[in-house]
């Protein structure tokens, strides 16, 4: 059954791998964007057979409007508390006034639901925003990827190969963390959204490693 995916943040990295993961399982695209998007972006993106949705986040009817039809709203939006909680938010009441039956946050991170609140900004927001989705009358997959395997080339604090250094933030040089490519995480959240059956939280990993 052909399902129409409407993808918001399509414009940014993992936001358009996946765009691609979704063609590649053969689903109708959209992207939802603000008027002042790149035009070359969007021309990218028009080329991959991918409808652009133009529209002022603000404007609830209008965002309701291009909304309704969808199978599943995927938020790849970034930013800090005026993007991940209120620009998100008004994504999701949207989302839900249009009639879509599912939504994907913008989380790909960490499982911060296992971690004590207070200790990391963007992991707050990301709460901050559940709250509101917890409420809501949709249902939701979160995507929890751990970190992006891409930055352990970076030259991070996590791991300087210039530097020669490894850095960590708990008493536990031992703790494994879970690292899963972009590309990988752009997959798994394609395959979420066609799948209606697909659980609240997927929790993903391509590969644990430890500071030690």
């Amino acid at each position: 059954m052909d399902q129409k995916i409407v993808v918001a943040g399509a414009t940014g990295n993992l936001g358009g791998r996946i765009v691609k993961a979704l063609n590649d399982r053969g689903a109708t695209v959209s992207a939802v964007v603000r008027e002042s998007s790149d035009p070359e972006k969007l021309r990218q993106l028009e080329k991959k057979g991918v409808e652009i949705l133009k529209v002022d986040f603000e404007d609830f009817n209008a965002l309701t409007e291009l909304l309704k039809g969808a199978s599943c709203v995927v938020s790849v939006l970034q930013g800090l508390h005026d993007v991940i909680v209120d620009a998100q938010k008004h994504l999701l009441d949207a989302t839900v006034a249009a009639g879509v039956p599912r939504f994907i946050p913008s989380d790909y991170s960490t499982d911060f639901t296992k971690l004590p609140a207070g200790e990391n900004r963007n992991f707050d927001l990301r709460r901050a925003f559940h709250q509101h989705l917890d409420r809501a009358a949709i249902r939701a997959t979160f995507i929890f990827n751990g970190a992006f395997a891409e930055i352990l080339s970076y030259n991070t604090p996590m791991l300087d190969l210039k530097k020669k250094s490894v850095g960590y933030w708990s008493n536990d040089s031992d703790w494994h963390l879970d690292f899963t490519n972009i590309d990988d995480t752009a997959a798994f959240t394609a395959a979420a959204a066609l799948d209606f059956s697909a659980p609240r939280y997927l929790r993903i990993a391509g590969f644990q490693v430890s500071p030690k």
